[in-house]
């Protein structure tokens, strides 16, 4: 293989595994026709799938290059320091202005492996997407131009850099933020996506690693590079996806996305992919994980199957958001909200206090699945993945006071016509204050905890209860009087492991609870 045809087969490789794509083989198919790229290229996601996914797989261990010919190099008044990711449109690098504030920006190039025509023009309505954008919720657009790579023209845009960021997830589980909080910032998010659907764009790849969150806690929507605009697919010059390709991550693409018809991806696909957040964030699930399925397989689920009530797998969630996120998740985008700015009023509505969110038919329906999800389980006690509890303050109604006068008056009564002895008042006192110790106890104290294996796709179980499959971010429920919890983590045709970890459920822990395994496969004994 010649030194270019290596170099290509590289940065393919490092764009199919970073960029979110569902089949990464199969995007690589139609980057390039070179039999021997391709066959380098399959080489190396076959060796990538044996350790971690593409969609998961932590910086320290995606490929490094040796070298990269832009580090240092100035681009209008921006000079590269280092990498910060790839991904399928090309690189994003973190730059410093050479003049003024020397503040620091993120710099996008494309790839030149991916500079087909097409590419140049997705690229450069990237950049007009980004122009049209003028939000505190969105990175903002700050300058664009070419350079000369030896090859021809590439274009490239500078972007407001994120600084000391974190994705959505990670920030809400590190910082142990409430039911409230989270939904708040899903409250602000929407309102940053609402903007853009205002202007008829539709991001279309909404997920964590797309929303990164800043020391003060504020939320940056960024990457735009799949992004649809509604008002121009049918004008001339405009950039339309083919029918039947796929664009987005898996676990959050709406059923429309999965179809693969462009015709029907508007600003609903996105308040979709709202609602899977606001699910993962308030239970550390998904609607439908279809994270280890087949492209084919998470079509079927997701274009066939709706989504169960968030109750039955949180049981503390209010009737109100759960109505909420049926909305966001209908099979049927029609019955969806219109775009993020109605499901942020949603949100802010409920956080408010305001009630008069759901109707009647909705709850109705709500409760059904609850049922039937609780019938699934068995009757089961909840996962502990639902411990990210809402914070509704506890009212006693105005009946109380009078109830606990006539009791006590009756109790007088009774003592003084000797129809009940005092001595089986102090009995019953003493039951109760029993059966509040035993309730007080009940009480759970959470706290965040991420797993995650090689190879990924392991069922994880907390205490005899199913969590997930790895890799996951959930919360361990520590009862008053916990001393520890059992967390084993196991794979078919792989030997299961057992961790024992100790309760802290005061706090105290130096850094947050993860745990990462590598599971060896089961041996088989030959045949004697």
């Amino acid at each position: 293989m010649k030194p270019a045809q290596h170099e290509q087969a590289q940065r393919l490789f490092e764009e199919a595994i970073c960029g979110g794509t569902p089949d990464p083989a199969a995007w690589v198919t139609t980057q390039t026709g070179d039999e021997l790229v391709l066959s380098e290229v399959r080489r190396l996601l076959d060796h990538h799938r044996s350790s971690l996914t593409h969609a998961e797989a932590p910086p320290a261990v995606k490929p490094v290059r040796i070298a990269d010919s832009l580090i240092g190099k100035t681009l209008g008044g921006y000079c590269i320091e280092r990498l910060l990711g790839a991904g399928g449109m090309g690189r994003v690098y973190l730059a410093r202005q050479t003049t003024g504030s020397c503040a620091e920006v993120a710099l996008k190039v494309l790839g030149r492996a991916t500079s087909s025509p097409i590419a140049l023009q997705r690229f450069a309505r990237e950049i007009e997407v980004m122009k049209q954008l003028s939000h505190p919720g969105i990175a903002s657009f700050l300058a664009g131009g070419m350079y000369d790579d030896g090859e021809g023209a590439v274009p490239w845009f500078a972007m407001e850099h994120v600084a000391n960021a974190t994705d959505l997830a990670l920030w809400c589980d590190e910082k142990q933020l409430n039911q409230r909080q989270r939904l708040s910032l899903i409250a602000e998010i929407a309102d940053a996506i609402g903007h853009a659907h205002g202007m008829g764009i539709v991001h279309r790849d909404l997920k964590p690693a797309n929303i990164l969150v800043n020391s003060a806690g504020d939320a940056k929507v960024i990457d735009f590079g799949v992004a649809r605009c509604v008002a121009d697919d049918f004008g001339v010059g405009s950039i339309r996806t083919q029918t039947g390709q796929l664009v987005g991550t898996m676990q959050y693409m709406s059923p429309e996305q999965f179809e693969g018809d462009p015709r029907k991806i508007d600003q609903r696909a996105d308040v979709y992919a709202l609602g899977v957040l606001v699910w993962e964030l308030i239970t550390g699930t998904y609607p439908h994980d279809v994270r280890v399925l087949s492209v084919s397989d998470a079509a079927r689920t997701v274009c066939e199957q709706d989504a169960a009530d968030i109750r039955s797998v949180n049981v503390q969630v209010a009737p109100e958001i759960a109505d909420i996120i049926a909305k966001c998740l209908r099979r049927d985008r029609s019955k969806r909200y219109d775009d993020a700015r109605q499901l942020g009023k949603a949100l802010r509505a409920f956080l408010r206090g305001e009630s008069g969110i759901s109707n009647p038919h909705e709850k109705s329906a709500r409760a059904s699945s609850i049922a039937r999800g609780a019938s699934q389980r068995g009757d089961q006690t909840p996962s502990i993945r639902n411990a990210v509890k809402a914070d509704a303050p506890l009212r006693s109604s105005g009946w109380l006071v009078p109830t606990l006068t006539i009791t006590l008056v009756a109790a007088i009564v009774l003592v003084a016509m000797d129809i009940v002895k005092p001595k089986w008042f102090i009995q019953q006192w003493k039951s109760m204050s029993a059966s509040t110790d035993t309730a007080v106890d009940l009480a759970a104290i959470t706290e965040p905890i991420s797993v995650d294996s090689d190879p990924p796709g392991a069922q994880v179980t907390i205490d005899e209860a199913v969590v997930g499959l790895t890799p996951l971010h959930t919360v361990i429920a520590w009862k008053t009087k916990s001393q520890s919890a059992t967390v084993v983590i196991s794979k078919s045709q792989f030997q299961p492991q057992t961790h024992v970890i100790s309760a802290a459920p005061r706090g105290g822990r130096t850094a947050p609870l993860a745990m990462r395994v590598r599971l060896d496969p089961v041996t088989v004994s030959p045949n004697p």
